[in-house]
């Protein structure tokens, strides 16, 4: 009956109506999530079980906003909530933690190295960002925007995040960028004045290679709505382009150039936003690097987790910082409405 021993994926299951010969399978699987196939008889599923928090208001408004978007058209497919057997969407396992069953997509994960992938998912956020405009979500969100980092993560001071490198001798390598990560987070405080005024509306504020789907060089869908929230619509195209500064420059600004040229046929954006959206991929960057310190002083994840996303935050405000110029020229041409 179950592929792997799991009181609490059991326990979640069995409320809902898929039977008692299933088989839940650790397939692949996000970094903040416990997610599993589950194959009842000819249907598969994807169990999510949420790690971050226990808030089901927030997994509800995340369930709000994918019903919402069923009827905007949009050329792929998203998320589809199962209700359980009392027709609720959420589930609560009785040690608190939420879960959630959602239809299966099929599709394999887009990569970077395929042209047609990223122009594609490029193509399909500047679609999701446009079909959320238009969109009426009738729900206040939970989730802070990203320009409220601080308020956030008001916990993970740079004085806590040195100490912690202090105490391991795996990070202590890192004080020097924790060091530049802690003057560019002081430079975006002072920038954030005018991220708070810019254009806002709902946003998916995850959308990445590893929250996509696709069939041969067609993006088939886009996944995990999790950290939904209003925030500067700009921003949505930050967060992807978080994914792209890697060591060979020119490869870095081709994937770029390709993603706003697919995301610029949906969606363009004023001279003041893309001005700005250099900062906001730096934001992206730090908002991240502060969430997995969160998660490593919690003891959620080990040393070595903290410790890529020290470096991988540096590395890119470094790049940002070496190549904004091109950067900005790239983004004038495809994205200036």
């Amino acid at each position: 009956m179950i592929a792997e021993s799991g009181n609490r994926i059991e326990e979640i299951l069995q409320q809902y109506g898929i039977g008692k010969h299933w088989q839940a399978v650790r397939e692949e699987s996000g970094m903040n999530n416990t997610t599993r196939m589950v194959y009842a008889g000819v249907d598969k599923y994807v169990l999510r079980i949420y790690d971050n928090h226990r808030d089901s208001d927030i997994v509800k408004i995340e369930h709000v906003i994918l019903q919402e978007l069923q009827g905007a058209g949009l050329p792929y497919l998203i998320p589809q909530p199962v209700p359980n057997l009392s027709n609720e969407t959420v589930t609560r396992a009785a040690d608190g933690k939420l879960g959630a069953l959602y239809h299966y997509i099929e599709g394999e994960r887009p990569t970077a190295n395929n042209c047609r992938h990223v122009e594609g998912l490029g193509r399909a956020s500047g679609l999701l960002v446009k079909a959320l405009k238009h969109t009426v979500i009738p729900v206040q969100p939970l989730i802070e925007p990203y320009y409220e980092c601080e308020q956030t993560h008001a916990a993970m001071t740079d004085v806590i995040m040195e100490d912690l490198a202090c105490q391991s001798p795996e990070l202590e390598g890192r004080l020097r960028q924790l060091d530049f990560l802690a003057d560019q987070r002081q430079r975006l405080k002072e920038r954030n004045p005018s991220f708070a005024v810019l254009p806002q509306q709902w946003i998916h504020g995850d959308i990445g290679f590893t929250n996509a789907l696709a069939q041969g060089d067609r993006i088939s869908g886009l996944l995990d709505f999790e950290f939904c929230t209003r925030d500067a619509a700009v921003m949505e195209l930050a967060v992807v382009l978080a994914d792209f500064p890697g060591v060979t420059e020119e490869t870095s600004l081709n994937q770029i150039m390709l993603f706003c040229r697919g995301f610029g046929t949906a969606m363009k954006f004023s001279e003041e936003e893309l001005e700005l959206l250099p900062e906001l991929i730096k934001l992206r960057m730090m908002d991240v690097f502060l969430h997995f310190a969160g998660r490593y002083t919690q003891g959620l994840d080990p040393y070595p987790v903290w410790e890529q996303q020290i470096t991988r935050a540096a590395f890119v405000c470094q790049w940002i910082d070496r190549c904004e110029d091109k950067l900005g020229r790239l983004l004038r041409q495809y994205l200036f409405e």
